[in-house]
């Protein structure tokens, strides 16, 4: 099975079979920024202090599919969270996050994972649509880690988490597995041995109200 991070997983499983993250989501737009901030922290590349980010390291050449949240937060660190939210989800243009998604699924597309299409009204959007076995993939990744006991890492409880936020968990979950989920990532927010997991719950949380709210 072919390697994804974080922010490329979560991009295949918000795109499920539509092809495209409506302009009108929020917060799947929000969410997709913060597995990029989320995925950037994770691999020491930027620093998390309270609400503000900063650059910690230079981006490697195969995390160029984030090069545009990492010039974002070069441009402007440190920079809060506010900021990427309303870059993401409430600036006038949808710039910002489809450079994101253009330059993920570049990056997905490549590795063969996503079928890159155009369509709309004039033929100038781009439609993107997972590989159905990549996809599964990823799911009984999620549900082995956290409904079967497994060993457990940062990618999959974030990834998971965004699903939850954006109710995307319903459409690759039962309602009996989606309770279990709930209830696991509950458990895993409140154990002291996941501290910095609660700490990436906790971003991820003040990053979603600041965008719905």
């Amino acid at each position: 099975m072919v390697e994804l991070s974080l922010a490329q997983e979560y991009f295949l499983c918000a795109l499920g079979n539509k092809g495209r993250i409506s302009s009108m989501d929020l917060s799947k737009m929000t969410c997709l920024a913060a597995s990029g901030v989320l995925e950037l922290w994770m691999d020491g590349l930027v620093n998390l202090d309270g609400n503000q980010i900063s650059l910690q390291a230079p981006l490697p050449e195969e995390k160029r599919y984030l090069r545009s949240l990492y010039e974002l937060i070069d441009k402007k660190q440190p920079v809060k969270m506010e900021t990427i939210a309303q870059e993401y989800s409430f600036t006038f243009t949808d710039r910002n996050i489809n450079r994101l998604m253009e330059d993920i699924g570049e990056s997905l597309e490549k590795k063969e994972c996503i079928r890159k299409e155009t369509g709309g009204l004039f033929g100038g959007k781009i439609y993107y649509y997972p590989d159905p076995l990549v996809l599964d993939g990823i799911i009984q990744n999620i549900r082995a880690e956290l409904l079967e006991q497994g060993t457990l890492s940062h990618d999959i409880i974030a990834l998971a988490s965004l699903l939850d936020k954006t109710g995307d968990i319903s459409q690759y979950f039962s309602a009996y597995e989606k309770t279990d989920l709930k209830a696991r990532l509950k458990e895993i927010r409140t154990a002291p041995e996941y501290q910095v997991i609660k700490t990436m719950l906790d971003y991820i949380e003040l990053l979603f109200i600041v965008a719905v709210t």
